[in-house]
């Protein structure tokens, strides 16, 4: 789980001024979404498959009114400026 406070994305994301989040890793969290690759001799844990995540965002006034794509397309921004990616 990352906690993330207002203000990230600084300039570039403007609706996250007073909007925070969190970020969790479902995978890490719940067996039904791990990622695993089974092979003729052992199954192994394979991080480089599609990651699933769930990000709540609070004081979310300044989203509320996008569309389903829109908010899609913003949580991953979001979430790329949170981690440095």
């Amino acid at each position: 789980v990352i906690v993330c406070g207002a203000g990230i994305g600084g300039a570039t994301i403007p609706e996250l001024r007073e909007t925070g989040f969190c970020i969790y890793d479902l995978q890490r969290m719940h067996d039904e979404f791990a990622t695993t690759v089974t092979s003729l001799s052992n199954s192994i844990s394979d991080n480089t498959g599609p990651a699933v995540l769930e990000v709540d965002f609070f004081r979310a006034d300044d989203i509320a009114d996008l569309t389903d794509d829109q908010i899609s397309e913003f949580t991953l921004n979001a979430v790329a400026a949170a981690l440095g990616v």
